[in-house]
């Protein structure tokens, strides 16, 4: 009797022990399919923030351009460098240049220098005709290209 009861207990044991890597096994599998949701909801996330920082590049890239003509129009173009544009104004008849410092496209006048627009790799600035094309290349390799026309009021006299 004694080894009849002995007996009974190792295999309940025994089935005890397997129901529990059973149950171990459901929830490792569980973890494993939320790690995956949560893998592929990040992915897209990342996704849909990459499409939103290259609109607001977008849209500081339109600002800049609406500010550069402003700036622009109380000036007098003289020349066109690779990476400036050389200008006078036309009030105190001070040289005035835009130019791509230190990630930047900044206006610099009487020494100073305002920041137009920062975040910028690379910009190339090319005079065509009576136009200066700017070509600027942002750190996350978005590519935008202006065209500035020297009208009249614009040009060197």
């Amino acid at each position: 009797m004694k080894t009849s009861i002995l007996k009974l207990r190792k295999s309940n044991l025994r089935n005890d022990l397997l129901g529990f890597t059973l149950l171990e096994s459901l929830l490792a599998l569980f973890l494993l399919s939320i790690i995956c949701m949560l893998f592929s909801a990040s992915i897209k996330n990342a996704a849909i923030v990459t499409n939103q920082l290259k609109s607001e590049r977008q849209k500081e890239w339109q600002i800049f351009v609406i500010q550069l003509e402003n700036e622009l129009r109380n000036c007098r173009y003289e020349n066109t460098q690779i990476n400036k544009i050389m200008l006078r104004n036309k009030k105190n008849n001070k040289q005035v240049w835009i130019e791509h410092k230190l990630g930047k496209i900044v206006k610099v006048e009487n020494g100073g220098y305002q920041p137009l627009l920062m975040g910028v790799k690379q910009v190339r600035f090319v005079e065509e005709d009576k136009s200066v094309v700017i070509k600027v290349i942002f750190e996350n390799n978005l590519n935008v290209t202006a065209k500035w026309i020297i009208t009249r009021e614009h040009e060197y006299e």
